[in-house]
């Protein structure tokens, strides 16, 4: 599934746009079997519509499904910073801190897709940072899924995560797990406000 969102998060799709596999397979970088493998996958979440001889197109994004998406990334993610809150060392520290100086340079740059990139990887690192595969697998699955959800206005201005990243990140540092939890929660609900009113950031 990663490879068809790396292609998709360079560029806004609108619902019934068709998804080809030779031009995913050519903006990933990935072979066609790999394509296919993702498409079917997406049509399994209810992201994707596959028809025979026709392809993949992308669904119509409902508010219910979008509720659905993060809903289950604030369970998750709350799992992994309240797991993550009185264990972070110094290089995850680092690591967070670089992810959210790029996103923050990004942002103020006007640098749209890098921005959107930094903040998704900003939510990935802390996943992967808790010790939990299983978690971090779904979450990156989970943001994997949001350039289907977020493409139906291009116009829509990044919504910066930048301020409730670093306050997440400072309330890591000094161990409060759900005071982490609870402003990240805050951010997730103010992105599915985004995708479920114009088609907008993903974080």
């Amino acid at each position: 599934m990663r490879v068809v969102s790396q292609a998709l998060h360079r560029r806004r799709l609108r619902p019934g746009d068709r998804l080809v596999e030779r031009e995913l397979s050519e903006a990933a970088g990935a072979s066609r079997l790999a394509v296919r493998n993702a498409l079917l996958r997406l049509a399994q979440a209810g992201l994707v519509d596959l028809h025979r001889n026709k392809g993949a197109s992308v669904i119509e994004c409902s508010p219910d499904l979008a509720h659905q998406i993060m809903t289950a990334r604030i369970v998750n993610e709350r799992a992994a910073l309240t797991s993550l809150a009185g264990r972070l060392d110094d290089a995850g520290r680092s690591r967070l801190e670089a992810i959210l100086r790029a996103e923050s340079a990004a942002y103020d740059d006007g640098r749209r897709e890098e921005a959107s990139h930094r903040a998704r990887e900003f939510h990935i690192a802390f996943t992967e940072l808790a010790g939990n595969a299983m978690i971090a697998r779904f979450v990156r699955e989970l943001i994997d899924c949001q350039p289907l959800l977020a493409g139906r206005s291009a116009h829509v201005p990044v919504l910066s995560g930048v301020p409730a990243h670093t306050k997440t990140l400072a309330a890591l540092l000094r161990g409060d797990g759900e005071g982490a939890a609870e402003i990240n929660t805050a951010l997730l609900t103010e992105i599915e406000k985004t995708l479920t009113s114009a088609g907008g950031p993903q974080d």
